[in-house]
């Protein structure tokens, strides 16, 4: 084998979701390209995809509900078990809403293709859309035009 392999950089990662008709941006803030398809799900926060030193990184955040917060917490072996190829995790700060955040990782070095990107990101998009209805449909998030609670700090003189 006289070719070496090369190790994907942005440039090529953005020529990738172009070619596999995967819609996203840059936001200046972060190194993140967002994913607009997850982004346009019901009760998703945002959609990132990183290029890490160990391969990809898909992130989405969902906006959990915090009365649902509990059976959300009891429910979570089961969804990581029904969901394998997600990791998936509660992030709970003391002045945001609780999220659930689901990661999938392609861990590859030297030698990754566009076919094993656009698989990849086909499997963690999908399930990830499977888990977000799910989560929907068991009532921990946020329903469209539901009443979201400023998460805003507000004095209180």
């Amino acid at each position: 084998m006289s070719d070496k392999l090369s190790k994907p950089d942005r440039a090529l990662l953005q020529q990738w979701l172009t070619e596999a008709r995967v819609e996203y941006s840059e936001c200046g803030e972060c190194q993140g390209l967002h994913l607009a398809a997850l982004k346009s799900i019901e009760g998703v926060i945002d959609s990132r995809l990183f290029l890490e030193r160990y391969g990809l990184l898909l992130t989405t955040e969902l906006e959990i509900r915090p009365m649902a917060l509990l059976p959300m917490a009891a429910d979570l072996g089961r969804i990581n078990m029904d969901y394998p190829i997600l990791k998936i995790f509660l992030d709970v700060v003391d002045d945001a809403t609780p999220q659930l955040v689901i990661a999938g990782v392609l861990q590859a070095q030297a030698g990754l293709t566009l076919e094993q990107t656009a698989q990849f990101l086909s499997s963690c998009m999908d399930a990830t859309r499977q888990l977000a209805a799910e989560c929907l449909q068991l009532d921990y998030l946020f329903a469209e035009g539901e009443g979201r609670p400023n998460t805003a700090k507000k004095s209180l003189h």
